[in-house]
């Protein structure tokens, strides 16, 4: 406790910190093994991961050697953090991640031999499971530091399918997800697809809408950066008739249908998805209720109409709005999607054009910018 009080202090003599750094390290460890109660050996190696971390946000650094001296004895206190020391194992993720942090992109993949089976094994051992919320953030941590994709990390997203049943993780899993996806590139996919479409049907219709929107910027980022195979991908694997038949019972007004927040991130990735093929709308519909009421393509056009003001809300809103407005300008003839929706977008040609577009183009810069 008198050590961090004393660190505050070091803000304006980067000397006395970098003096109380080097000195601190060796005496910290040996403590840590000279103590007998866990709590009293976790305040230690917590003030360590504390110690770095200041040097970190400082600006300074650490020699190759002290930075050895710090990493070395952790492989063996995981191992030895059995029985009443497993809660150890919770400051040695926290102690890898601050030098992580500290050495940055460049030498942060030479802690991977020791990093990697430790969150393999944070994943992978139920008596592990209070370690999952720190291995997330350290997986995070790696990937953010990480030079482009790399297949030693990528061989971890194995773990993502049975992480997220666990909705208390959602939101720092989907930015794991959206980061692999992203920076993956083609082999990523074609590793992991099938985990993707694990991740997504845990999720979708399960987490709440502010889970949800995470949730949807992974599909986003799926569809923004492989329009065509992440379409498939999410058709193959049932969601995008998931997300009609949400549609669908929040147009038939049902008690249970999801509020329109959510409604408006489904009718985006459905538009990007039938940007991309719009062929695919006569495998997609009509989906008929229980009752008998039918949602076909009349339907679908008038969802994108009568809820267009509500997707302008939120940061996004006029990107969400000029996606809608492209799909419903496809369904116009000369463009032969179905005779029904030619039809249908024709007979609503006014709204579109009059209402929708001019609406857009009153908020849109010449340049393009909102």
């Amino acid at each position: 406790e008198a050590m961090e009080t004393l660190l505050p202090y070091c803000e304006d003599s980067p000397q006395l910190l970098h003096s109380i750094t080097h000195s601190s390290i060796a005496a910290l460890y040996q403590l840590t093994n000279d103590c007998v109660e866990v709590d009293s050996r976790s305040s230690c190696l917590g003030l360590l991961s504390t110690l770095i971390s200041f040097v970190g946000v400082l600006g300074g650094s650490l020699s190759n050697d002290v930075l050895n001296t710090i990493v070395t004895p952790l492989p063996s206190i995981w191992e030895n953090s059995i029985e009443q020391n497993l809660l150890l194992k919770r400051n040695v993720l926290n102690i890898i991640s601050s030098v992580a942090t500290l050495v940055g992109p460049d030498q942060a993949s030479l802690l991977y031999p020791i990093a990697l089976p430790m969150l393999n094994e944070s994943f992978g051992k139920e008596e592990n499971v209070f370690l999952v919320e720190e291995a997330l953030r350290m997986w995070l941590v790696f990937l953010r530091l990480s030079n482009g994709y790399n297949g030693s990390l990528g061989a971890l997203f194995t773990r993502a399918a049975t992480l997220s049943k666990d909705l208390e993780h959602v939101i720092i899993l989907m930015r794991i997800t959206e980061y692999y996806i992203m920076h993956g590139g083609a082999s990523f996919l074609n590793d992991h697809a099938q985990t993707i479409q694990e991740v997504l049907c845990n999720l979708v219709g399960e987490v709440r809408p502010r889970g949800l929107a995470y949730v949807a910027l992974v599909i986003e980022a799926l569809l923004r950066s492989y329009p065509t195979e992440g379409g498939s991908l999410l058709f193959q694997c049932g969601l995008v008739k998931r997300f009609l038949e949400a549609c669908a019972a929040n147009y038939w007004e049902k008690d249970d249908c999801e509020p329109d927040r959510v409604i408006v991130l489904y009718l985006t990735a459905l538009a990007r998805i039938l940007l991309s093929n719009l062929r695919m709308l006569s495998n997609i519909l009509p989906v008929v209720s229980s009752s008998g009421e039918v949602f076909g393509e009349e339907q679908l056009v008038s969802m994108y109409i009568s809820k267009f003001q509500v997707a302008g809300n939120g940061a996004h809103g006029l990107l969400f709005q000029k996606l809608w407005a492209i799909l419903l300008s496809s369904f116009v003839p000369p463009c032969e999607v179905s005779p029904v929706i030619n039809n249908y977008a024709l007979s609503r040609s006014k709204e579109i054009f009059s209402g929708i577009f001019s609406y857009i183009l009153r908020n849109v810069n010449a340049d393009g910018s909102n």
